[in-house]
């Protein structure tokens, strides 16, 4: 878009405002990362996982990444600038 669109087109005030949507954010990812890593230390310990050490290696290299995701998608929309309308 050129200087002109842009100026031409007045500023929309956002639902949610950056900072507060960092505000959230941190929670959620505070909650999550609680969450998860209880549900983790769960499923180790009620499910024994077998004691081959390969095995207990990728359970946990593959449960200590896929937090990563949700967490990843929670900082996306943190991080989105405010729209102009």
């Amino acid at each position: 878009m050129t200087d002109k669109q842009t100026a031409s087109k007045p500023f929309r005030k956002p639902w949610l405002p950056m900072r507060l949507r960092k505000l959230i954010g941190l929670v959620a990812m505070l909650v999550l990362i609680v969450f998860y890593a209880l549900l983790v230390m769960t499923v180790a310990v009620t499910t024994s996982v077998p004691d081959n050490k390969w095995i207990e290696f990728f359970f946990y290299l593959i449960t200590g990444i896929a937090w990563v995701l949700p967490a990843g998608a929670i900082i996306y929309w943190m991080q989105r600038p405010d729209e102009e309308e």
